[in-house]
This record gives C-alpha cells, structure tokens and sequence, in this order.
C-alpha cells in the first residue's frame, strides 16, 4: 500500500461520516419544516369573541348541515364520543334541553353533535340509547374537532346568531340548568 493512496477503511469511514452528516441535516431540514407548520396552523385553543370555525357535518341519518348557512341562529355544538362515560351522563340532559327549545316553536337555539373520533355504529348505538333526536354526525378524522382545538370529550361550543364564538364548556355539564344558563347567558350578552 502506497503512502498517497487512501486505504479501504479510510474510504469506508468517510463515506459513513457523510452518511450521517446527511442524515443529520435531513433530520434538522425535517424538524424546521414540523415547526413552521405547527406556526402555521397554529395550536391555540378557539378564542371567544373570535369567528367560529364553519364546518359542513354530514348527520347520521343523511342531510347535511353547513354552520355557515346558519346565522341568525344561536348553535350550541357538543363534541362527544360514545366511549365516552361523561357523555353519557350529559346525553340526556343535553336531549331534554333541545326539546325545551325545539318545542317552543322558535328553534332560537340548534343543537349540533359531533361525534368526535368514534366509530358509527358504536355513535348511532349511543344516539339510540339516549333518544337523542338533535342532528349528530361523525367527525371519523378529527377534520372538525381539529378546527375547534378539541382536547377532549365532551366539549362544548355556543356560537351566536353572527357566527361568533360565545361560550366553551370542557367537561360535562351536571345538569339542564347549567346548560340553560350556558345557553342564557350567551343570549344577555347579544
């Protein structure tokens, strides 16, 4: 082996140097591109007093419902999931508070469910058991709740008659007074 001529080894180890370098620098490339999207999109929760995110839901039973083709209406919106236990406690309460508005004549308040991340049957199975008869559809890829920053179910959105976000409950709500004055309190303001 001459002195001039690079060995074997010497040849191999570059190449696995700049192997990792590469690699190195395709992972930083990787991550920048990560970052700016999360800057982009944005991971801040829907800010009351802020325009509602409009969405088009296709209901359970066909129709489908485009948020924006309802202004002039207050929209009360609850993510759920029948896997969920605390949606369960809030169905009913939920259902029984629609039916005080629908039955009023006015329908001055929709409800909308969404069905966060569940499967349909598992959906329509819950929607069976707890009479719920307000339009519900499925969100299967989180297109929806992602535009609402939805961490958890249940959540709760009431959006007013502008289409601006008026009032956020995480959690369940414990009764139909709570959601009446949820509601109420939404309906003072405007």
């Amino acid at each position: 082996m001459s002195v001039n001529q690079p060995s074997e080894h010497s040849q191999s180890a570059k190449a696995y140097k700049l192997w990792v370098i590469l690699i190195f620098l395709g992972m930083i490339a990787l991550f920048g591109i990560l970052g700016a999207r999360l800057l982009i999109d944005g991971d801040e929760p829907v800010v009351i007093g802020s325009k509602a995110p409009d969405f088009v839901l296709t209901d359970f039973s066909g129709p489908t419902i485009d948020t924006s083709k309802l202004r002039g209406k207050t929209v009360l919106i609850n993510f759920w999931a029948s896997w969920c236990a605390p949606c369960e406690d809030e169905a009913e309460m939920l259902e029984e508070t629609w039916r005080t508005y629908r039955d009023d004549g006015t329908e001055a308040v929709l409800f909308i469910g969404v069905a966060y991340m569940d499967i349909e049957t598992a959906s329509q199975a819950f929607l069976s058991e707890f009479d719920v008869t307000y339009p519900n559809g499925p969100d299967l890829q989180g297109k929806i709740s992602d535009l609402y920053k939805v961490t958890s179910v249940p959540e709760t959105y009431l959006v007013d008659p502008e289409g601006i976000l008026r009032n956020v409950k995480k959690g369940p709500f414990s009764s139909v007074e709570e959601i009446l004055t949820f509601i109420e309190m939404t309906q003072i303001g405007n």
